[in-house]
């Protein structure tokens, strides 16, 4: 039962993370492999990448918050996301714009002793699925 509600649970904070991005909100991930996760997951939109990008921290947030009021944090569940969260999550508050952390919070939740980062969320969301749903979609 506990696997099926995280399934559900996770489709959930999907719908509601693509629901943002339709709004024009962006997203603060890590790298390209989250990027790429993402797109598995149905999310396009404004999806900045903090890693290799040669700007600051500082320069990121404020390119985030040129277009919106709201920019959602969704950096990896390490020790690295964790410091990059904060610091970006206070650039983006500098800046009168609302960091928020909600949605990485709610993945965090739900699936922090399976998968440590954005980039393996699909994998973990179709594991879940084929648990919930060995023999395919009822629906």
């Amino acid at each position: 039962m506990a696997l099926i509600m995280s399934f559900r649970r996770l489709s959930r904070i999907v719908e509601e993370l693509s629901h943002c991005v339709e709004q024009g909100v962006p997203i603060l991930i890590e790298g390209k492999k989250d990027e790429e996760a993402l797109k598995q997951l149905g999310i396009e939109g404004k999806i900045i990448k903090v890693s290799g990008s040669g700007l600051k921290l500082f320069e990121i947030a404020e390119m985030a918050t040129e277009s919106s009021s709201k920019v959602i944090i969704l950096t990896d569940f390490d020790k690295k996301g964790e410091i990059l969260a904060k610091k970006l999550s206070e650039d983006i508050q500098s800046l009168g714009s609302h960091p928020d952390l909600s949605i990485r919070r709610k993945i965090m939740n739900i699936s922090r002793k399976y998968i440590k980062d954005i980039e393996s969320l699909p994998k973990h969301i179709r594991q879940l699925e084929l648990e919930n749903n060995p023999y395919g979609s009822y629906q």
